[in-house]
């Protein structure tokens, strides 16, 4: 045993050339791409910036060496994966344009898919699709590339009862998306990150529904590191000493029937609710959608590809009437190959503030959100009283009172027990909640006196909670309260507004 260990190292270094499996390679001169005809082995498809030409090769040297001294060879994967279609790489390019691509596949989501009247989200969504081929772009120079920051990738949760046509759509994106990765519902996270290292492409999750999403489940953890480009890592099971390190970004697309528990992740997400068609569409994937589908991946191939060093990524862009700072960043491919293909622009102004509703609306079914809203009808209804300068809180009822033909008013202060009361949650579970939600400023006392009596109040400042309603009260608007004046208005505080006038910031109308 041990003589054969040491012949297979021997035989090691005495061999030149050292091969790595990478289904994609980027360098300041080229892009090469894996793609496969499902008929040959797969190959390169590389494309030279600077002479604007295609050409394929089986395998690809960059001219550098390992530790050994050995040749390393970069070649396509061809596992398992890709054998029995987990994965879908192109079969080669297709010239085309952002328009013509667009168009296309506008027609193919409607003949696959019936959005029953949400056609305009549909759209959006397969916009957001297509832009993942272009999330390596976050990173212009490798030199400063650094894990969880400079980028981001959203989730796009597609929700509704069974039958409902989430899998139908969820195909339709799958075909839209680069490197599509499909997995079904699993605990075994090491099933998703080593299969995404390697890929470097989307994953779509199928039947996502788990028994525990909140902020310490091993998936959620997954999904909001993918989110954001940070890497997982993992010490070596073999050798207690070495740590592996999994590359960890890209687009997630995945079925369920109901939200995350964990409100991190839910703020990360793209929510589509899926409704039952009445229209008699194929009740399984045609040929013919499948063969759209795999020529549209072709088509995307080369845009990718010739566009690829053009495509710049600004990050200080923003999006007028959206509030939502992560759902801007989902959009920021679509606003860069904007440039390329102007009508991009009208469907984001036209659809994205919708999104950003239904992400509310989800974000204020949580208990961060029922909490908020609790407290926006104490403020709505004029039911809080100022301890100190902004500094307030709330009331559980105000009346007034006759004493000796005076009229007096009588307030009760909004506790925690208050909140237990009406809610049937623990006042551990509420303080927590209240504190993580920053309302107020830190260091304030636990008890203050209100007409002579101990209570342990709710505090708030205008500024700090109006972050709060904006994120979780549904058609709030930053300029009124029923009509009315804002939360600082109302309450007397002055709020600075950041100059939105900063060099260097774009604006998308």
């Amino acid at each position: 045993m041990l003589s054969t260990k040491i012949n297979k190292i021997e035989q090691e270094a005495q061999e030149k050339d050292y091969y790595i499996q990478k289904p994609t390679i980027i360098t300041n001169e080229f892009i090469a791409e894996e793609i496969w005809d499902r008929k040959t082995p797969p190959k390169y498809l590389r494309y030279n910036f600077v002479s604007k030409t295609f050409d394929e090769q089986k395998e690809i040297s960059l001219g550098k060496t390992n530790a050994k001294g050995q040749n390393i060879i970069y070649t396509p994967v061809f596992n398992d994966s890709l054998k029995k279609g987990l994965v879908i790489v192109p079969s080669g390019y297709t010239q085309t344009t952002f328009n013509e691509v667009f168009n296309e596949i506008d027609k193919f989501s409607k003949s696959a898919y019936d959005a029953c009247g949400q056609d305009a989200l549909v759209s959006l969504l397969t916009r957001v699709a297509v832009g993942s081929w272009f999330l390596d772009r976050f990173v212009e120079n490798s030199e400063i590339d650094i894990a969880g920051s400079g980028k981001f990738a959203p989730i796009i949760p597609i929700r509704g009862p069974s039958q409902s046509g989430k899998n139908r759509l969820a195909f339709v994106l799958r075909l839209l998306s680069y490197k599509p990765y499909f997995e079904m519902s699993t605990y075994r996270i090491p099933s998703l990150y080593r299969p995404l290292d390697l890929w470097q492409g989307t994953l779509i999750l199928d039947e996502a529904d788990f028994a525990n999403t909140n902020e310490k489940s091993e998936l959620v953890h997954y999904l909001n590191c993918r989110a954001t480009g940070t890497p997982l890592s993992r010490q070596n099971p073999t050798n207690a000493n070495q740590t592996d390190t999994f590359s960890n970004f890209g687009l997630t697309i995945l079925t369920q029937r109901k939200a995350f528990d964990d409100n991190a992740t839910e703020s990360r997400s793209l929510p589509f609710y899926s409704e039952v068609s009445n229209k008699k569409i194929p009740v399984v994937e045609t040929d013919q959608m499948l063969k759209e589908g795999l020529a549209l991946q072709n088509k995307l191939l080369y845009l990718r590809m010739l566009y690829h060093n053009q495509v710049t990524i600004e990050k200080t862009s923003w999006i007028e009437n959206l509030v939502d700072h992560r759902l801007i960043a989902s959009l920021l491919p679509l606003i860069a190959l904007s440039n390329y293909e102007p009508t991009l622009k009208t469907t984001i102004t036209a659809t994205a503030k919708a999104v950003q509703r239904a992400k509310i609306e989800e974000k204020a079914c949580s208990m961060d959100g029922t909490i908020i809203n609790l407290l926006y009808e104490k403020i709505s209804d004029g039911l809080f009283d100022e301890w100190q300068p902004n500094k307030l809180y709330f009331l559980e009822e105000a009346k007034i009172k006759d004493e000796n033909k005076t009229e007096k008013l009588e307030v009760k202060p909004l506790t925690t027990k208050d909140l237990e009361q009406h809610f049937k949650w623990s006042s551990q579970i509420i303080r927590k909640t209240l504190n993580s939600l920053n309302i107020s400023s830190k260091g304030l006392p636990a008890f203050i006196k209100v007409n002579g009596k101990s209570h342990r109040v709710i505090f708030f400042e205008g500024d700090k909670i109006e972050k709060r309603l904006r994120e979780f009260v549904v058609d709030y608007e930053p300029n009124s309260i029923n009509g009315k004046k804002s939360v600082t208005q109302v309450t007397q505080v002055t709020v600075i507004e950041p100059d939105k006038e900063t060099t260097g910031q774009q604006k998308l109308r």
